[in-house]
């Protein structure tokens, strides 16, 4: 087993007149030194207890500093003893030397993974770990903490204090899948050891059992939406022409509508490209589809590569810009949604993504196989499809059971 030891190396001299501290490891009569970056005169140093002495004026400094070197290497140590490999003293000197240059904090770690995200313009994934980073911040009083401090224990208080916040479980599911993630990525970066696990015995089954509430609407509703008469309100028309445009188009989502141009129009049909999954969709356009289309070419077409919807301009150029514009966008859209859900008499939260869900649910109501809403919706599986779906209404379900009389 390997040892390690502090000692004022005397061998070597600085430009200050005093003597590096050392760590000292030895294995098999072999030994080796690693640096502290830290020195200290030889009459302030204390032989005996191989620290400095008291009257050190940086004592209570280069004690904290000297001892939590010990605990890393210690710490380090005990792991390869416990992957019970034969390993040499150069070996372990190498590994203690690429430990203190990895010595990261985590929420230190958390920018670097930021900056990389934003780096390759995955904005929106790069806001679900700045808000993970600021729930440690918040759980952690504001202070920046060690990789070895994320324990089980740790885990379970962190869980506790969202609960204690009141802050939903689906929530809870992202912040603690978020820092799993991160752990991963530190494993994959050397930041941490390859066996660092402390999610090893932690289930999410739990969060995975959680049904969401559904956010579909009916197939009356809808065409309230499309009935109702909006007069110079061109914010509320809007909304309810992206809403409808939508739901006609199998649930396209607000930020891939946000991006259609008139050449994704070919032959009545909407070919595009999801930005989430990069999977191809070509959607026959319905008559009420192309109703809106014709509103918005009167408008705002210039050519065929210009935006059908007024979301997106040319004059948005960067990554971070148009990221701005559309959540500023999506606010407002949402926003009016909610207007227009009071004006019909809809008690329903009227999102943008409900389009999505109620374009699934009517379907299903419809007696269309999920099998098929699932490719309409270019899921990967019907597991996933079954997410979007409402549950049928009790009456119905009843209505079902007579038949067994």
């Amino acid at each position: 087993m390997a040892s390690i030891k502090i000692v004022l190396f005397t061998s070597k001299t600085l430009k200050n007149g005093e003597h590096p501290i050392m760590l000292r490891v030895t294995k098999d009569r072999k030994t080796k030194y690693i640096s502290l970056q830290q020195s200290c005169p030889t009459d302030w140093w204390d032989r005996a207890a191989n620290l400095p002495k008291r009257k050190h004026p940086l004592f209570k400094e280069l004690l904290v500093k000297i001892e939590k070197k010990k605990l890393e290497a210690n710490k380090l140590l005990l792991g390869l003893d416990n992957d019970e490999k034969e390993i040499s003293v150069e070996e372990i000197k190498l590994k203690l030397q690429k430990e203190a240059v990895n010595k990261k904090k985590v929420i230190q770690y958390f920018d670097e993974v930021v900056e990389r995200l934003e780096r390759t313009n995955r904005l929106g994934y790069s806001s679900v770990f700045k808000a993970t980073k600021n729930s440690l911040l918040t759980f952690k009083k504001g202070k920046d903490f060690d990789f070895s401090d994320i324990t089980p224990s740790f885990l379970s208080n962190y869980e506790d204090a969202f609960y204690e916040r009141g802050v939903v479980m689906n929530s809870v599911f992202v912040f603690m899948r978020t820092l799993k993630t991160l752990i991963n990525y530190a494993r994959k970066d050397n930041v941490v050891r390859n066996d660092f696990n402390p999610f090893r015995d932690i289930s999410f089954t739990k969060f995975r059992r959680i049904k969401t509430k559904k956010r579909a609407i009916t197939k009356e509703e809808i065409i309230k939406i499309a009935e109702l008469e909006i007069k110079d309100n061109p914010r509320l028309l809007n909304a309810r022409n992206y809403f409808l445009f939508s739901f006609y188009n199998r649930g396209i989502n607000f930020i891939d509508m946000a991006y259609i141009k008139w050449e994704n129009i070919r032959n009545n049909r909407l070919q595009y490209t999801r930005r989430k999954t990069k999977e191809d969709f070509t959607i026959a356009l319905l008559p009420p589809a192309v109703i809106i289309l014709n509103q918005y070419k009167d408008f705002y077409y210039e050519n065929d590569s210009s935006f059908i919807f007024p979301i997106l301009s040319y004059s948005y150029k960067t990554p971070r810009s148009i990221n701005n514009r559309l959540e500023k966008m999506l606010r407002i859209v949402n926003g009016d949604l909610k207007e227009i859900a009071k004006l019909v008499g809809i008690k329903e939260n009227l999102t943008t993504y409900v389009a999505r869900h109620s374009y699934a649910t009517i379907l299903k109501r419809s007696g269309i196989a999920t099998s098929v809403i699932s490719e309409a919706m270019g899921h990967d599986s019907e597991k996933t499809t079954k997410i979007y779906l409402d549950s049928f209404e009790n009456k119905i379900l009843d209505e079902a059971s007579k038949a067994i009389l």
